[in-house]
């Protein structure tokens, strides 16, 4: 069932700003929601009315957020690497590679306070949002991830079981989603690999490894595994699509 409503409204000029057209926004059952744009009448006297609309395509959300925000950006070309992306989050992948790791535990369980060693790592997922928010899990093999790939705890120190990094000592990107993409993934990956890992941070097994995770990653840094031993990640029993859309509705 639907109304007919009328709206007045009195528009105050601010910076030669006009009342241009007005978005209206429905919530039903089940966090569903939509919108639609009304144009706006002005009489002679001044005063506006919003006149009926019509619904409001994802084209002409994406417009109207581009023309709002504050920090506009030209396209770019999309790397492969990306997985994906929407007005507050963009996920993408990290193949499987010998990289260089950072640790610094206290009490010398892995050999020093301090320790790093280049070391073979599995393919990982990140997820990062406008917030500065991030997250990382692991992925079997070699290939893409779709959004259906089985993701798996990455196995790595100052990860929750969420997948939610600690930013303790990690210095995030400041520049939000300014720049291109592949300039985005550089600055997230760099903030990742380049920081220290200091303690487990998951309730649950963070390995599938004898001796827990203080001994894998020793094993690790005394280059007892040639390939990343893809028997150590721990499932989670999800996927990439499942954990986006745990988001909420409002992508929160």
């Amino acid at each position: 069932m639907t109304k007919e409503l009328e709206f007045r409204v009195i528009e105050e000029a601010v910076g030669g700003v006009a009342l241009d057209s007005a978005v209206l926004i429905y919530r039903g059952a089940n966090s569903t929601a939509f919108a639609t744009v009304h144009p706006i009448h002005h009489d002679d006297a001044g005063a506006a009315t919003i006149l009926p609309g019509r619904p409001m395509t994802m084209l002409a959300v994406a417009r109207l957020a581009k023309r709002l925000s504050s920090a506009r950006r030209p396209g770019s070309f999309v790397p492969m690497s990306l997985l994906y992306q929407d007005l507050t989050t963009m996920a993408w992948w990290v193949p499987p590679a010998r990289r260089h790791i950072w640790f610094r535990c206290t009490g010398g369980e892995l050999g020093a306070h301090e320790r790093g060693e280049s070391v073979p790592h599995p393919g990982l997922v990140f997820a990062a949002a406008s917030d500065r928010t991030w997250r990382v899990w692991a992925v079997k093999g070699c290939e893409r991830p779709s959004e259906a790939t089985p993701l798996f705890q990455a196995p790595y120190f100052n990860v929750y079981g969420t997948g939610a990094i600690c930013q303790g000592n990690v210095d995030v990107p400041t520049g939000g989603f300014a720049g291109s993409v592949a300039d985005r993934i550089e600055a997230w990956n760099k903030a990742f690999f380049d920081s220290f890992f200091t303690h487990p941070n998951t309730q649950g097994p963070l390995v599938n490894y004898k001796g827990g995770p203080y001994r894998f990653w020793r094993a690790m840094l005394d280059g007892r595994h040639a390939v990343f031993p893809e028997s150590a990640l721990v499932p989670l029993g999800t996927s990439l699509a499942q954990v986006l859309d745990r988001r909420g509705p409002d992508g929160g």
